[in-house]
């Protein structure tokens, strides 16, 4: 969740025009689940898995940018550069010293290798026992009416709500499930964002795939980015805060577990298959409380709270954005390793 979440604000960012700067620019955050059917679950599990334990206390992650290049290290031990003038992007395991590198060439191939297999998998459900599905993605992006000081700097609030509603156009297996992600963001004008912006830009003209080719065997799904492309051009900063939501049903009525249960018990051929598994989780009280300041979205299955805690302009030293000497190579694993 938390790359998801990563990538959702690097499309944010890049969704407005500017000139490629030449400068340094880093900054750190956090991101824990705050909440939610999921939060639960991890505590529980977090007595048997280190992974689980990890997760549930959070991570940190250190984003620098210094001209063409980006490094995202994360404090579960991996980190990321992206070298747009040496067009490749190289995974580094900072605990088994080993990395992994793979072009923007081999990138497109592989999404456009998943995109075709996504739209298969669609034609094969439309002429299989489960149900064809109608997708109406819808996303609204206000702006809110309150102020936050964070870091010395005044955060204005933006509040952004995607609802993808899906409708089955099977007449005997009639049935509809809405899924949803809301977010509450503080936004404000740090200095040296503009770097992190323009590197952004650049990478989409490298890549030249983001944001429509993930979506394009939905035309649906690309008219839904091309509107999110111009809500967000209006985004003028960084994001400082951010309480991000997801779940099923409709945020603030229901129970996530409540409305897939009773969809389960009337048939619903599109939330049947989920075999009520969130449900489940949700039957008991979460045990896991919010912290301090966090906010929690009534029938959500995922809470979670992102801060920057530092934002900085100071000269990076370019090693950091090398591969550290004595890593060992090995095979690239995909996209999102």
């Amino acid at each position: 969740m938390r790359k998801s979440l990563a990538a959702a604000m690097g499309l944010a960012l890049l969704f407005s025009t500017s000139t490629v700067c030449f400068a340094d620019f880093q900054y750190a955050e956090t991101s824990k689940m705050t909440g939610g059917a999921l939060a639960g679950s991890m505590k529980v599990l977090s007595v048997f898995s280190k992974d689980a334990r990890q997760a549930g206390q959070g991570t940190t992650s250190t984003i620098s940018v210094k001209g063409n290049r980006m490094r995202r290290e994360s404090s579960q031990g991996t980190a990321e550069i992206i070298d747009l003038s040496g067009r490749r992007i190289i995974q580094l395991n900072l605990k088994q010293k080993t990395y992994s590198v793979m072009t923007f060439d081999e990138m497109r191939a592989r999404i456009e290798e998943a995109r075709k297999k996504a739209a298969e998998q669609q034609a094969k459900r439309g002429k299989g026992e489960n149900p064809q599905l109608k997708i109406t993605p819808k996303i609204q992006v206000t702006p809110g009416a309150q102020t936050k000081q964070i870091l010395n700097y005044t955060a204005k609030e933006m509040k952004t709500r995607i609802d993808m509603e899906m409708e089955s156009q099977d007449p005997n297996k009639p049935g509809s499930a809405n899924t949803w992600v809301t977010s509450d963001s503080w936004i404000a004008p740090v200095k040296g964002y503009d770097e992190l912006k323009s590197f952004y830009v650049h990478m989409a003209k490298e890549l030249d795939w983001l944001p429509g080719a993930v979506f394009s065997s939905n035309v649906q799904m690309n008219m839904a980015s091309v509107e999110l492309q111009k809500s967000t051009a209006k985004l003028s900063g960084l994001p400082l805060l951010q309480y991000t939501s997801m779940g099923f049903g409709q945020p603030g009525s229901t129970s996530t577990g409540q409305a897939q249960q009773q969809q389960q018990q009337s048939g619903n051929p599109i939330t049947k298959g989920l075999g009520g598994i969130f449900g489940k989780k949700n039957k008991q009280d979460n045990p896991q409380q919010p912290n301090a300041g966090a906010q929690t979205t009534a029938g959500s299955l995922m809470d979670m709270t992102i801060e920057v805690t530092s934002v900085s302009t100071s000269a990076l030293d370019p090693s950091l954005f090398d591969v550290p000497a004595g890593f060992k190579q090995v095979e690239s694993k995909g996209l999102g390793q």
